[in-house]
């Protein structure tokens, strides 16, 4: 089975009074072509914790995050730690996460996951080379997030939500097009009024961070689209 490339940050702290949490999903567009039928794709995902503590408190941090994420993930494997951001640490975890690809008609809108996030791609029948990308709560999204902030002083990932990023790579022979509005790719804003279109060549990637008000959407209703992939017919 190919597996898709997801990959999550949760950034975690030790002794810090907040903590800033980061979801990045990597997606190969050739994923994004076959209908998964009734069982997902399980695509790998890595929780990197980013916080203020030091390289000896590793095994302390692992200590704390680890059941949880073992709990409410897939697979989960401890990666270690490295040096962060100023005087902050990270540690680092890989996991598995599910994929859903297929038709509106077929019910694919009201997937649900029992992991803590999904993702959904969607397409309408009639237009069947146009991909919608969907980032979804899963129903242990609440219980896992209680889980982490009571194992970490200062994580409030269950108020505050986490910060997404989506990477696409396009690793088809064809060149496809991404388009979206309200998020940033590569960097740069674009409006909600004002959408935009980018073509991927063969091996061309592309990174979309969702806003604020996206990233709020997903915590509170649980879901959001990210953008549409199109295919070439």
């Amino acid at each position: 089975m190919k597996y898709s490339k997801i990959i999550s940050a949760l950034f975690i702290g030790l002794t810090v009074t907040a903590c800033n949490y980061e979801t990045q999903v990597s997606l190969y567009a050739s994923d994004l072509t076959e209908d998964t039928g009734e069982k997902p794709i399980y695509a790998p995902v890595m929780l990197t914790g980013e916080g203020t503590f030091s390289q000896n408190d590793c095994g302390k941090i692992r200590n704390k995050v680890e059941p949880s994420l073992q709990n409410y993930f897939e697979n989960v494997e401890f990666k270690g730690c490295s040096d962060g951001s100023n005087l902050d640490n990270k540690i680092s975890f890989s996991a598995s996460a599910p994929v859903h690809v297929g038709s509106v008609q077929n019910g694919i809108s009201s997937t649900r996951f029992d992991l803590p996030f999904g993702i959904v791609v969607a397409y309408d029948q009639e237009l069947p080379n146009s991909r919608f990308i969907l980032i979804s709560r899963g129903n242990n999204y609440k219980p896992f997030a209680e889980a982490l902030d009571n194992a970490m002083t200062g994580s409030n990932l269950l108020q505050n939500g986490a910060k997404v990023t989506l990477e696409i790579q396009n690793d088809t022979r064809e060149e496809i097009s991404f388009t979206s509005d309200g998020v940033f790719v590569n960097g740069a804003a674009i409006g909600r009024t004002d959408p935009k279109t980018f073509s991927l060549q063969r091996r061309d990637s592309i990174q979309i961070k969702l806003s604020d008000v996206s990233q709020q959407h997903i915590k509170e209703k649980g879901w959001e689209q990210i953008g549409r992939v199109d295919f070439k017919e």
